[in-house]
């Protein structure tokens, strides 16, 4: 009797082993197939969605040349016998996520419309211009970036590029060239940790008229910036301050204290007059950019052309992932888990494959909206 009691209890505590192990098992089955589907969405998915952006982007741009020849055909408005109101500045200067220029590499077989500004959802479209910085073709720093892996990986090959090979900027101004510069080792690129921002800065003594190309380093990483420097061939185009009714007022934050890139809109509701110049808007701190630079200061201090002063803190929440989609990623990713729960429940109780295929819609949902607040969160 004792025998078969021991028995039936041994019997019990390997069956109850057995299921704990079966279960673990098939957890992790279901977190290595959700972690395949995910790499699978950034690696094709998110770029099926930039390729989208960019017809779109693509045909904006075009429609924005012609607006522009077209005002540029009609008499311009005159306010006394001395002045003349430009409307150039007001094509030029676009909100968040515009198209603003075409981007051309042709040692890279690149060609990519440029929007402004480079949060996350503007660098979801392609590459994305520092809004606080001069435009492509005007006196001074314009810098650009754009990701190496995901998102149509605008920027994947940058670090192949050499000195001398071109970049062709069109923007409503015209159309400019740029020449990539060397680096130390002779190479066309340097690599920076992420808190070092004077490569966004202006005045420089060395080619002051540039464009600076910026991404994450190494891929799939967002431990490094990579950074391509090219000066511009030629005379820049005159520069036009942004319209006073949309004065960039920056906040962008690395780590946990930070926020995001904001705009103010002027509460008188007005836009003064806007006169191009010659002159790149004035910085407090310049400092040449050189090959691998040291360390030094973890902000830049960009004087915008309002004569305010905008403390830089990062390259932007667009490279270094927006904390504020982390609640969104938690909240949907225990949601996948409830109905997987849920669906594993009713097909227990009831007819599997019934079952299976009415939680499967509900489930494909739910995990692209995880992943999509998911890769909004992540670093580039």
């Amino acid at each position: 009797m004792n025998s078969n009691l021991a028995s039936f209890s041994l019997t019990s505590t390997v069956m109850l082993i057995s299921r704990i192990f079966r279960r673990i098992g098939q957890t992790l089955i279901l977190l290595g197939f959700l972690t395949l589907l995910f790499v699978v969405y950034q690696l094709w998915g998110t770029g099926l969605l930039t390729e989208r952006y960019q017809q779109g982007l693509e045909n904006d741009f075009e429609e924005l040349v012609e607006q522009v020849e077209e005002v540029a055909d009609e008499p311009k408005e005159v306010i006394s016998d001395s002045e003349v109101k430009p409307d150039l500045g007001e094509f030029l200067w676009r909100s968040e996520g515009e198209a603003m220029a075409q981007l051309t590499i042709p040692a890279l077989n690149l060609s990519k419309t440029v929007v402004s500004g480079v949060g996350v959802e503007a660098l979801r479209k392609g590459p994305g211009h520092y809004s606080y910085t001069p435009l492509p073709g005007m006196p001074g720093n314009s810098a650009i970036a754009g990701h190496r892996t995901t998102w149509g990986a605008p920027f994947g090959d940058i670090n192949k590029l050499e000195p001398g090979d071109e970049i062709l900027i069109q923007t409503v101004q015209g159309s400019f060239t740029y020449r990539v510069v060397e680096q130390m080792g002779g190479r066309g690129h340097f690599i920076i940790s992420p808190y070092r921002l004077d490569v966004l800065d202006q005045n420089f003594d060395t080619y002051p008229n540039r464009l600076t190309l910026i991404s994450c380093h190494p891929k799939l990483t967002a431990r490094q910036r990579i950074i391509v420097v090219a000066e511009l061939v030629g005379e820049p185009a005159d520069y036009y301050p942004p319209p006073k009714r949309a004065m960039f007022s920056l906040n962008l934050s690395f780590g946990i204290e930070g926020g995001d890139t904001s705009t103010q809109i002027d509460p008188s509701g007005t836009s003064d007059e806007q006169t191009p110049t010659t002159q790149a808007p004035p910085q407090d701190d310049p400092s040449p950019v050189e090959a691998n630079p040291p360390s030094s200061e973890t902000t830049s201090s960009q004087g915008n052309d309002l004569g305010e002063s905008t403390e830089v803190t990062s390259f932007g929440e667009g490279l270094e992932g927006d904390k504020d989609a982390i609640a969104p990623t938690v909240a949907w990713g225990i949601a996948v888990f409830m109905i997987i729960i849920t669906t594993l429940l009713v097909a227990n109780r009831w007819r599997k494959w019934p079952a299976y295929f009415i939680g499967f819609f509900p489930f494909i949902a739910a995990v692209a909206v995880w992943f999509f607040n998911l890769e909004k969160a992540l670093p580039s």
